[in-house]
């Protein structure tokens, strides 16, 4: 408890600038830090659906998508409040982690809303990763760099980046965009329903008072307007220096990844995620729970009404004269004591803590003060009455009297004070939105305002005075009271300059955040880099080889020799049969005898490149140790024929006889192709129907209806591989017989 008593000491200090500038704490965003990110996750959701309705999927498709967005005005500024939107959420859910763990609201039964939370924030951090990675531009590269250099250090993805980004048969990308764009969505899913459960079984407010939304969004939008995102260039593996703006929020561990050994990072990363997640446990304490006199309770359900976390409910008593009573969940109870601020019988106590009506008040005034306010002014509440020496002169020294939380104080205990010669009762709580059990000060505010029940007696109605503020503002409390006597974060006072000081904090929050995400990073920019990538099983050919290489089942080894000396020699990770990987070697820039040799089991090795290279600052020389693969077979082209971003072809045409659409079936066009146009075979005819689709128009059909854009869209394999299977339709059902 000393440790977070003491963070929260330096932070409350720390923050001790912001409230002078709004001068009021109704005007402080930082308590409501949490159910602004909430609003910030809102606008993420609106700002990435409407951003998706003009997404497209491939590594260059996915490009030039979000190029034309830039291009467009109402998109370009959209993208750049979901950018700014998911910083500032960082950013928003990190300070509400810190100012609960500082004021230790995560002992008992809070732990699970910690870990949830701690869950939460971990999913906003990786949404925002796959947020960068879907643009597919240099940013994106650096990450996949990062990623490569942990998929290499532990063996497992290799074959992944490989195969399905950087090798010479990864393809289009389109399914890797797909799945990116599909684990951004389920983690941005997956942040709501954490959110959900941090909240879930309490009363606690899911959104900040009306005018930190309005704030927070106008500022977005301002920010959008004048600091769009721009453009990067596109992702371009044969360089190897990263010069991009680093957001700090959300690719902080960029640069480590980049720089030093992951295995460190990831085992500084595990650390500090265990550590968090340990927080219950190395810093909670015991809370009290709430003690219910069966007898004495009557089943008026306020206790249930007002518990923050819905540790009470009301069950049906023994006997059927008695009616309900309530009871208490123990592993619910977070020992705030408001429960026992509704009890207008007596009927439950809180162990540990004194009720404020039971201390003998003669002759002074009484300060009923919470726990948190009571630690952090150094106040000794032992002392009968304090000595306060701003109150000297008058004379009047208080008692103070510590709870957990001011929504313990009933409100009959203001008459009970006073007809027991108390010269004043004085409420001294947490600042609107910053109470330690979420609404306890709301709860007694209302209670004297007698806004809510159980009320304060008539004759005694306006003599309470109430402060809420800032822990460390328990004793000013006290020498100047009923000056901040409101806990309504939505009741604004009328100061003008504190308003504007808000509305300029806000605003310049926001354009920090927007700011800090073109950090630059620059790495790797003066140094030159030969990068070799394989996909080879020992035995088979590889690409530019004669024959097969290796010994089947041996370990391949890649070594890289600049000018005669060996800088390089490495077992490359298997992946299945074969080895798949990338080996990346730093170089001076310069002109270079370079070598690169596999060794694989063999008495000869296999010399994949050797001569004089120029090798440039920040670029690549790239060496690829690839088998040759299998020619297409049909399978293949029934894929290009169903992929939409590929063929697609069944969009337009069916496979069954008789059954025309947009085209015409092409079952049985492997038997008619070669009798359509004099001069060309079955391959050939059905090569220009894919490529010049005008050429040669089916009865029926008209020209124009197949756009001539399949050249671009497949691959040589691709149109081979579709070719064979058009090839293989020569039955009267479609399918080969």
């Amino acid at each position: 408890m000393r440790i977070t008593e003491s963070l929260e000491r330096v932070s409350l200090k720390a923050e001790r600038p912001v409230r002078s500038a709004v001068r009021s704490q109704r005007f402080n965003p930082l308590p409501h830090a949490g159910t602004i990110s909430v609003v910030l996750l809102a606008v993420v959701i609106v700002t990435g659906l409407y951003l998706t309705l003009f997404y497209q999927f491939g590594f260059e498709a996915s490009y030039r998508a979000v190029s034309r967005m830039e291009d467009h005005p109402i998109q370009r500024v959209a993208r750049s409040i979901h950018r700014f939107a998911s910083a500032g959420m960082v950013l928003t859910t990190v300070v509400h982690a810190w100012r609960i763990f500082v004021a230790s609201r995560f002992s008992g039964p809070r732990s699970a809303r910690w870990l949830t939370g701690l869950a939460a924030l971990i999913l906003v951090w990786l949404a925002g990763v796959t947020g960068y990675w879907l643009i597919w531009d240099a940013r994106a590269q650096a990450l996949t760099e990062a990623f490569n250099r942990i998929a290499t250090a532990t063996g497992a993805g290799s074959a992944f980046v490989v195969r399905s980004i950087v090798g010479p048969h990864a393809g289009g990308g389109s399914g890797v965009m797909l799945a990116i764009w599909f684990a951004h969505v389920g983690l941005t899913v997956a942040i709501g329903y954490f959110t959900w459960r941090h909240v879930r079984r309490s009363r606690l407010p899911w959104l900040p008072p009306r005018h930190w939304s309005a704030a927070m969004i106008v500022a977005l939008v301002i920010a959008g307007i004048a600091l769009p995102v721009g453009m990067l260039d596109p992702a371009d593996f044969s360089v190897a220096a990263v010069d991009v703006p680093l957001d700090p929020f959300v690719m902080f561990l960029l640069p480590p990844l980049l720089s030093v050994s992951p295995w460190w990072v990831l085992a500084v990363l595990v650390a500090v995620l265990g550590a968090a997640a340990l927080v219950p446990r190395l810093f909670g304490h015991d809370t009290p729970v709430v003690v219910i006199d069966d007898a004495a309770c009557t089943g008026c359900d306020l206790c249930v009404i007002d518990c923050p976390y819905q540790a009470l409910s009301l069950v049906e008593a023994e006997g059927s004269r008695r009616g309900s009573i309530a009871v208490v969940d123990a592993a619910a109870c977070v020992g705030c004591g408001i429960c026992v601020g509704s009890c207008s019988f007596g009927a439950m106590e809180l162990p540990g803590f004194q009720a404020p009506e039971t201390i003998d008040p003669e002759g002074h005034a009484v300060v009923i003060a919470c726990q948190r306010h009571v630690h952090q002014s150094g106040i000794d509440v032992n002392e009968t009455p304090v000595v306060l020496g701003a109150l000297a002169a008058t004379g009047d020294q208080p008692k103070i009297v510590e709870v957990p939380c001011t929504g313990m104080v009933h409100p009959q205990a203001v008459g009970a004070l006073m007809n027991h010669g108390a010269t004043g009762v004085h409420i001294v709580g947490c600042a609107p939105g910053d109470c330690a059990y979420g609404i306890g000060n709301v709860l007694v505010d209302e209670r004297l305002q007698s806004e809510r029940a159980p009320h304060v007696p008539a004759k005694f109605a306006g003599v309470a005075k109430e402060d809420f503020v800032s822990p460390l503002d328990l004793r000013a409390a006290i020498e100047h009271p009923g000056a901040h006597p409101s806990a309504d974060a939505n009741d604004l006072p009328s100061a003008r300059r504190g308003a504007v000081a808000a509305a300029v904090l806000v605003g310049l929050s926001v354009f920090l955040v927007a700011l800090s995400t073109w950090a630059p990073f620059r790495s790797g920019a003066d140094e030159a880099a030969v990068r070799v990538v394989v996909d080879h099983q020992p035995g088979f050919r590889l690409v530019g080889q004669p024959d097969p290489t290796g010994v089947l089942g041996a370990d391949v080894e890649i070594e890289v020799l600049v000018d005669g000396n060996s800088v390089e020699r490495r077992t490359v990770s298997m992946a299945g049969d074969a080895a798949v990987g990338l080996i990346d070697v730093s170089a001076e820039p310069g002109a270079h005898q370079v070598s690169v040799v596999l060794h694989e089991g063999s008495t000869t090795p296999t010399v994949l490149f050797e001569g004089e290279a120029t090798l440039d600052a920040g670029k690549r020389l790239v060496i690829e140790a690839v088998d040759e693969p299998p020619p297409p077979g049909v399978d293949d082209g029934r894929d290009v024929f169903d992929d939409n971003t590929r063929g697609g072809c069944g969009i337009c045409h069916s496979t069954t006889p008789g059954d025309d659409g947009i085209g015409p079936s092409l079952a049985g066009i492997g038997t008619q192709a070669g009798d359509r146009i004099a001069g060309l075979d079955a391959n050939e005819y059905l090569r220009q129907s894919i490529l010049d689709p005008d050429a040669y128009i089916v009865e029926g059909y008209r020209a124009g209806q197949m756009l001539p854009f399949y050249n671009e869209r497949l691959s040589t394999d691709d149109l081979d591989a579709l070719v064979l299977y058009l090839e293989s339709l020569t039955g009267d059902t479609g399918e080969g017989e």
